[in-house]
């Protein structure tokens, strides 16, 4: 059997437990894992047992300095109207002659984040011009803004703080605080899970708080709700355990308070695809720990625990019922459209690049060039994985000691579940009773990719004060697996990606992440080794901060020539509709002053609208989805529309004639034009402005 040695326990730290050791069977006293091994010597004297209490987040001066100073630039960066956003992008997409760097300090604008600057920001900027209206028919039919992330005046806004700037600020500011809220919600709530996790381990948590920050999959989908739900996950498991092991009466109100708003926080974002893996990753997790607890920190202090999980699900079903009653023809209009519809997923398509993409991802991917089949830098960036020779080596211990801790296989069960099915796949009926068929693989791998970093945080915090003294064939075993884990991580990237990485580039790429495997295991017995491993995982995230630029303001938009002209008329005639004939980029921005455009992003269908365009409902199933409109000019004498997706899932087209009648029964009363082709397009037409080839029309009474 092994030998294992303490190499560190200090006294000073009140977040370390104290331990002690049985030489007779090689069983740590605490309930936690000794790795096969039978004795460990403290090389210092340990600290007096810690309470219950102790185990929870202990607020000491560092904690505070740092949750200061994150708050700190939290507002500092939102009065400043500093954010990530690509909004530059209006500067080449819509040139007006400009500055075209106008609103960009560092970095550069992608645009491969049309989604954001193009679709979310454009919404947002819609409901500023519209006072924050539940219903905004320029953003689909029904409540949107009640199912979407955008900001709205209603009570659901208080469990959505990321907003709550729109409301007290200059709307400016209020998208700043939007964006900033992000970066430091990800990085303070996985900073507190961690510290949980890892039993106050400061620097540890810090480091996993920028890991999961810093992560590509974080990183490009991060205008998006994923970072929302991603704060919800962290924090939501910080709250549950304080309600269940608060040794005070206040920690307990805290836990029950925080459990159900967090519960409505990340509830409220509507996205399955991510929320119904981030909640197996709480339960695996949370079952975990509560295994992991003695029974009787449980159950101390029953009734008024009991009082606090009862007050939480009382709060959680009473909003809950409100705002579901208040968005479900929203929610019935979404289930019942064409896409996304009620998707029906059953796994095993596996990963969009592979499990070990993201080994050569940071340093030879980029929007820019990536493999083809790979669809996009967005879809096949997820998290870096340590999983594979993390559960090895957790065989191994269960094979020695039949010792766990449970977290930690709380976790890795997760991870096996998440592989399971995005590359195996569940049947139907159990795709369907675990609800993962609301979740397709290629979305399924972001969460699960959070389920790898949290453990290796994890391990990482249960080995930090081991070095084990085994046999040079055990520590030969190790060292293969780990080679083995970057031969099987390079093969399959050359195998996915023929002809895209260089044989130097799979060699450089299996050599680095090889090292940080071995480094990983306590089978070294040298100082510094997890220092090494950290350092080695911040040099792989850190091309990832030129990801989002650094910009101001959204001059970019409200400063574009196009905007204020259409804005200049809709100050005057705000009931009147729009229709933009061009390509959809000139929607965007016409939708972001907030007038009523007929085309356009549509993110739920408006029937409504529609059934003037297309009376007998005959092309319903086009428009019936989530798309982007466009219109084009089809002048004809019959009065002919042609509705017609092209086979695309999010994007139709209808071709109309621009003074056709059914806009004007509509309401269109102004037109935009990329281009004006032939006269009979503008017959029914005055010109009002002219901006280059683009062209503001009024219809004629």
């Amino acid at each position: 059997m092994p030998h294992v040695e303490e190499t560190e326990s200090k006294a000073s730290d009140p977040g370390r437990e104290a331990k002690t050791y049985s030489k007779s069977n090689g069983k740590c006293r605490d309930g936690y894992s000794t790795f096969g091994l039978q004795e460990r010597t403290p090389i210092r004297s340990s600290p007096p047992a810690p309470t219950s209490s102790s185990l929870l987040i202990q607020f000491d001066r560092r904690v505070k300095w740092f949750t200061g100073i994150c708050v700190g630039l939290f507002l500092i960066l939102t009065l400043l109207k500093l954010h990530g956003s690509s909004v530059a992008m209006w500067n080449q997409i819509v040139p007006d002659g400009s500055d075209p760097k106008r609103g960009l300090v560092a970095g550069r604008a992608k645009a491969i984040r049309v989604d954001e600057y193009g679709v979310l920001t454009p919404y947002m900027l819609s409901q500023a011009q519209n006072d924050f209206a539940l219903q905004n028919e320029a953003l689909g039919g029904g409540s949107v803004p009640l199912v979407l992330g955008v900001p709205a005046k209603h009570f659901i806004t208080f469990f959505r703080p990321h907003f709550w700037g729109f409301f007290v600020l200059d709307t400016e500011r209020g998208f700043a605080w939007w964006w900033n809220f992000k970066v430091f919600g990800i990085l303070l709530s996985a900073f507190f899970l961690c510290l949980l996790l890892t039993k106050n381990n400061f620097w540890l948590s810090l480091f996993g708080g920028f890991w999961i920050l810093l992560s590509s999959g974080t990183l490009w989908w991060f205008s998006t709700g994923l970072t929302e739900m991603i704060i919800g996950a962290c924090l939501l498991p910080v709250a549950v355990i304080y309600l269940l092991y608060g040794e005070t009466t206040r920690q307990v109100i805290i836990g029950a308070i925080l459990a159900a708003w967090g519960s409505l926080y990340f509830a409220s974002h509507l996205y399955p695809p991510y929320q119904v893996p981030l909640a197996y990753l709480m339960a695996f997790l949370l079952v975990g720990y509560v295994l992991n607890r003695k029974r009787t920190d449980l159950f101390a202090n029953l009734p008024v625990k009991g009082a606090g999980v009862l007050v939480t699900l009382g709060l959680i079903g009473i909003v809950g019922f409100l705002y579901y009653r208040d968005a479900k023809p929203t929610l019935d209009l979404m289930l019942n459209t064409a896409y996304p519809g009620k998707r029906v997923e059953y796994g095993g398509t596996g990963f969009v690049g592979n499990w070990f993409s993201e080994y050569f991802n940071s340093f030879f991917i980029s929007d820019q060039h990536f493999p083809a089949t790979w669809l996009n830098i967005c879809e096949l960036s997820h998290y870096l994985t340590f999983a594979p020779i993390i559960l090895i080596w957790l065989a191994y211990q269960w094979g020695t000691t039949r010792q766990v801790d449970y977290t930690l296989a709380g976790v890795a069960l997760f991870v096996l579940f998440g592989w399971l099915w995005i590359e195996v796949g569940f049947p139907e009926w159990l795709s369907k009773l675990t609800l993962m068929s609301t979740s397709p693989t290629r979305r399924a791998q972001i969460p699960f990719g959070l389920g790898n970093v949290l453990l290796t945080i994890l391990f990482l915090g249960d080995t930090r004060r081991t070095a084990v003294n085994v046999s040079s064939a055990v520590r030969g075993l190790v060292v293969a697996a780990a080679v083995a884990t970057v031969v099987i991580a390079a093969y399959q990237n050359y195998t996915d990606a023929p002809g895209f990485f260089r044989t130097d580039q799979l060699v450089m790429g299996a050599v680095y992440f090889g090292v940080l495997n071995a480094l990983l295991i306590p089978v070294w017995s040298f100082s510094y080794r997890q220092i090494l491993f950290c350092v080695g995982i911040v040099i792989a995230l850190l091309p990832n901060l030129s990801v989002n630029p650094l910009a101001k303001g959204l001059s970019p938009v409200t400063e574009n020539v196009l905007y204020r002209a259409v804005e200049s008329i809709r100050q005057q005639d705000p009931e009147a509709r729009w229709v933009v004939f061009g390509n959809n980029y000139l929607t965007y921005l016409v939708g972001a002053t907030g007038v009523k455009q007929v085309s356009g992003v549509k993110y739920t269908p408006n029937f409504a609208t529609m059934r003037v365009i297309d009376p007998t409902a005959k092309r319903d199933t086009v428009y019936n989805r989530y798309a982007h409109s466009v219109y084009r000019s089809y002048p004809n004498p019959t009065d002919t529309t042609i509705i017609d997706n092209g086979g695309s899932y999010d994007a139709y087209g209808v071709y109309i004639d621009p003074c056709s009648p059914k806009l004007k029964k509509l309401n269109v009363k102004y037109i935009v034009f990329e281009e004006v082709k032939q006269p009979v397009e503008t017959r029914c037409m005055t010109l009002l402005n002219e901006l280059g080839s683009l062209k503001i029309y009024r219809i004629n009474n």
